[in-house]
């Protein structure tokens, strides 16, 4: 079972790397650089003005380490065959998780080294820690997600499952209670060890592996790794669901008398589909936090507009969407004007996602003049992109 585990480590890390480098180009590299610069700039100069000794500094301290938390799940790469070809291997399923679970505490030991690094100066110099409780606190940090795997997988048993969003706000608590007093991070570590050692007895006596469930968590996992791909480039292992959302039907015209196929076709499909709403959501947010973390408005203005030029770049693929679709050809849909239709049905999300941006420049920008000319230029560069930008690619595009 050790071996196995082996065997198909290796096969996802190949998967993995494939797709990493994927993601991690050139271009993307550069972004992270600049991004991590300008918040490393701004984080220095706050250090300079920031008051010391404020009561809720150590909480925060708690609450950023225990944010990597919440990323490193329990990898298992189980597959659907393994219900009927492992099925009597139940006994040795601990055998298989050991490597396994090492394996899952790669990216979250990555994640609280390099946080705690950059949160030091803050937690000494600000919060008061002293250095050596900072450092045992960081330990706790990392006993606690061991902790956090090992109940994960004690769920993995047949018998009583422990919530995960419960444990995670319970070690929320915990942790910044512990944080405050150095002899509360010390009865802490007691009882993470505690806990752990507790956690190894447990699973010595489990027999019955739940095989459903597992196999079910492991789709769950992959499929969150495949959308973070998908956010950068194409995932043919990625399951795409579409879905209604309610809470987005306000978008939505309320009478279809003026409808045609096409339109109510892509707009339902951008709302709907996960791949393009995803897409829309995360250039939206990421044009928020570069505005937030450059604090200009001339520099936010033109990383809004080539974020709202790359949005429309990429929501282009929309207007051959259904092609494929058997259904869509067998209809009697006219598709002579589709590529119009897919322009009135992208004005409105392009819209709203020009006021998401220009109400957080409102309040995360100092407040001139000029930041209202920005905003204003902003609209009429929206306005020519779905206009203008989109009508001369879907007429290139023949559609």
């Amino acid at each position: 079972m050790r071996k196995l585990a082996q065997n198909r480590l290796q096969d996802n890390l190949r998967q993995s790397l494939k797709y990493l480098m994927l993601v991690f180009n050139d271009f993307f590299i550069l972004a992270l650089i600049f991004l991590f610069g300008a918040l490393m700039y701004w984080y220095a100069q706050s250090m300079k003005t920031m008051p010391q000794g404020r009561w809720f500094y150590r909480p925060l301290v708690a609450v950023l380490l225990w944010l990597p938390l919440l990323t490193g799940n329990l990898v298992t790469l189980l597959q659907e065959a393994d219900l009927q070809f492992l099925l009597p291997q139940d006994e040795q399923m601990g055998q298989y998780l050991t490597p396994l679970i090492k394996y899952s505490m790669v990216l979250p030991t990555l994640l609280i080294a390099l946080l705690a690094g950059i949160l030091f100066p803050f937690a000494t110099l600000k919060a008061g820690l002293a250095p050596a409780n900072y450092l045992l606190f960081v330990v706790a940090i990392w006993l606690a997600k061991f902790l956090q795997l090992k109940i994960t997988q004690q769920n993995l048993y047949f018998g009583r499952k422990i919530s995960l969003v419960l444990v995670n706000l319970v070690l929320l608590v915990v942790l910044s209670l512990a944080i405050m007093q150095p002899v509360l991070i010390w009865i802490l570590l007691v009882l993470l060890v505690v806990g752990i050692i507790a956690m190894h007895c447990i699973l010595k006596r489990k027999t019955l592996f739940d095989w459903r469930y597992a196999v079910a968590q492991e789709e769950k996992r992959k499929n969150q790794v495949y959308t973070a791909f998908s956010m950068f480039t194409d995932v043919k292992e990625k399951q795409v669901t579409i879905k209604r959302r309610k809470y987005l039907d306000f978008l939505l015209p309320r009478s279809l008398a003026k409808e045609n196929p096409n339109r109510f076709l892509y707009r339902r499909s951008l709302l709907r589909n996960p791949e393009n709403l995803n897409l829309l959501v995360r250039m939206t947010a990421f044009a928020v936090l570069i505005s937030w973390l450059v604090q200009n408005w001339a520099w936010a203005l033109g990383l809004s507009c080539l974020v709202i030029f790359l949005t429309a770049y990429q929501l282009l693929p929309m207007a051959d969407e259904f092609d494929d679709n058997i259904m869509y050809r067998v209809a009697p849909i006219t598709r002579k004007n589709r590529g119009r239709d897919l322009i009135v049905a992208l004005s409105v999300p392009m819209l709203l996602q020009w006021l998401i941006i220009s109400v957080s420049w409102l309040l995360l920008l100092p407040l001139n003049l000029q930041l209202w000319e920005a905003i204003g230029l902003l609209i009429c560069f929206s306005i020519l992109v779905v206009q203008l930008y989109l009508p001369y690619k879907i007429k290139k595009r023949k559609i």
